[in-house]
């Protein structure tokens, strides 16, 4: 052997035991991963004390909701000005109580009372003309009647003569030109009196006609002045009904427009609260839907009168009346709180509201699990809804418990995982309001049935 060359050890790798544990590991994390890739499950860890969480109860619900009204009276009768004009003299002040017929505002317009003047003039004047007219007319009546009344005397006259000479001149007593003449005058006067008599009833036709038209001429002036003198009667303001003033919107010496509105009378008594209600409600509230509100502790039953489905700013206004006793003492412009009913109370399934609704639309809940340290995305569907529940149609059960607070800062995860057990008193706690709101309710039954 050449002294150079040496022996090489062989290295050892690592045992057959290590490399198994090794695989069995990789196995592992890759199975591992797997079921997570599929499940697709998210989590996140929350601290439940910073949560609400309500139990699922059965109960008495009551389909409600609340609107803001504003009491106003009956019965209000608006002052607008018929005829714009200046304002002379205001006679009463807002607040104050008047009597129908009671003089309020007085205004001036020259220009209403110049074309008042103005028609008056041109009635009279068409007075005169047709005065003389018929002055004129009638001596030319006279006139005619007695040219006729000469004229028949003359023909009477010479009638008798022709009939003289018609028998003279049988005996030739009388020249036949004399007798001729005669006959021929007669001829004459009886053609002039047929002219005259329809010159007469001519005239007299014509007469009518002119009278005819100056009364219609007089007729139309005289409705003129008659409106003008109305539209100088409305530039005094008058109550139209007894009542109580409620302002006046003008000032001494200020231009109102026709048409403009200067004020209104309220008879006060009867009282109805007018309401605006969302537009969410438009299909839900009809003419006879009850409600109630509350007032110094006192519940008052009340019924939907009048709906005006005008939309304006997303809501429509609605007009209630008392159904019942009506509370002392109100007063105009008054706010109050309506709860409409929309459906009979009746037994239901229903959990507390919160800010959940508005992250699932009532879609899923986070559902609290039996043993209290976790809660799990859940399907559910919900019915009807008050300001303070909601009715649980399918995924819950009576006892069940669910996060009913804001889910904004959760992203949706699949599961809540609590820091601590939710402790079952906290979810009692909070469903207590469901059976308060129910003894209420009896309550209130009982007592409208002792009324009664």
């Amino acid at each position: 052997m050449n002294p150079m060359d040496r022996t090489l050890e062989r290295k050892r790798g690592p045992s057959a035991g290590v490399i198994a544990l090794a695989a069995f590991g990789v196995v592992v994390l890759v199975l591992g991963y797997l079921v997570m890739m599929r499940s697709g499950e998210t989590r996140l860890s929350v601290d439940p004390t910073r949560l609400t969480i309500a139990r699922v109860e059965t109960g008495e619900f009551r389909d409600y909701f609340p609107f803001d009204g504003v009491v106003e009276p009956v019965t209000t009768m608006y002052l607008d000005v018929e005829e714009g004009g200046r304002v002379e003299e205001i006679l009463v002040e807002g607040g104050q109580h008047v009597e129908a017929g009671e003089l309020i505002l007085r205004f001036s317009n020259a220009a209403v009372q110049r074309n008042s003047i103005d028609t008056e003039t041109a009635l009279v004047e068409n007075l005169n003309a047709l005065r003389n007219t018929q002055i004129s007319l009638a001596q030319s009546e006279l006139l005619l009647r007695d040219q006729l009344l000469d004229l028949e005397h003359r023909i009477v006259d010479t009638q008798m003569t022709f009939d003289r000479y018609a028998r003279l001149q049988d005996g030739g007593a009388v020249a036949r030109q004399a007798f001729e003449t005669v006959g021929e005058e007669l001829g004459y006067l009886k053609t002039k009196r047929d002219l005259l008599v329809e010159r007469i009833a001519r005239e007299a036709e014509l007469r009518d006609q002119q009278t005819a038209q100056a009364d219609y001429s007089i007729n139309r002036l005289n409705l003129s002045l008659e409106l003008l003198n109305r539209m100088a009667d409305r530039l005094d303001v008058r109550a139209p009904i007894s009542g109580y003033l409620s302002n006046i919107d003008a000032n001494l010496g200020e231009n109102v427009n026709r048409g403009q509105r200067v004020g209104q009378i309220d008879v006060l008594g009867d009282y109805k609260i007018s309401v605006g209600v969302d537009q969410y409600y438009i299909a839900r509230v009809q003419v006879g839907t009850p409600g109630r509100f509350t007032l110094d502790g006192k519940a008052y039953e009340v019924v939907v009168d009048k709906i005006f489905t005008e939309v304006v700013n997303d809501s429509f206004v609605i007009d209630v009346a008392f159904s019942g006793e009506v509370p002392p003492n109100l007063r105009r412009g008054q706010r109050l709180t309506v709860e409409l009913n929309f459906s009979e109370t009746t037994e239901a399934v229903m959990v507390a509201r919160g800010g959940f609704f508005q992250q699932t639309a009532g879609r899923w809940v986070y559902l609290v699990s039996e043993d209290g340290e976790s809660a799990r995305r859940t399907a559910i569907r919900l019915g009807r809804q008050n300001p303070r529940f909601v009715e649980v149609l399918e995924g819950l059960r009576p006892g069940d418990r669910i996060v009913t607070s804001s889910y904004d800062a959760f992203n949706e995860v699949d599961e809540l995982v609590f820091t601590e057990p939710v402790q079952r008193a906290r979810a009692e706690d909070t469903s207590n309001s469901v059976t308060r709101e129910s003894h209420d309710h009896r309550n209130r039954k009982s007592a409208e049935a002792l009324s009664n």
